[in-house]
């Protein structure tokens, strides 16, 4: 009996070494699979940083800026110009309308 006890304690230690073994191969190779993918990771985190301060560079060019600017100071300049001279027509407008009525009334 005490023979039975002994074959199968060494026969309970085999396996418990085997599944352990087998587990520990298991950790090892999940563990360099995660390390791969951190790695792959880190590299396309980097590649996505380098293509978005490009973008951001390009954007917009500084000749395309310039010229939107002075599109727009252009039509800004004009536009206030044309208000100016609608201005003074109203202002010469309300004078003389002003002037006729105190002549007509003078008279």
């Amino acid at each position: 009996m005490e023979i039975f006890v002994e074959v199968a304690l060494v026969v309970l230690g085999g396996v418990f070494s085997v599944m352990f073994w087998l587990l520990k191969s298991k950790d090892a190779s999940q563990g360099d699979q995660i390390r791969t993918l951190f790695d792959k990771h880190d590299a396309d985190a980097a590649r996505l940083h380098d293509l978005e301060i490009k973008i951001a560079a390009n954007h917009y060019v500084k000749p395309e800026l310039d010229n939107k600017f002075d599109k727009l100071e252009g039509a800004f300049t004009s536009g206030i110009a044309q208000l100016g001279a609608k201005f003074d027509m109203l202002a010469n407008a309300i004078l003389n309308q002003g002037a006729a009525r105190d002549h007509n009334r003078s008279s």
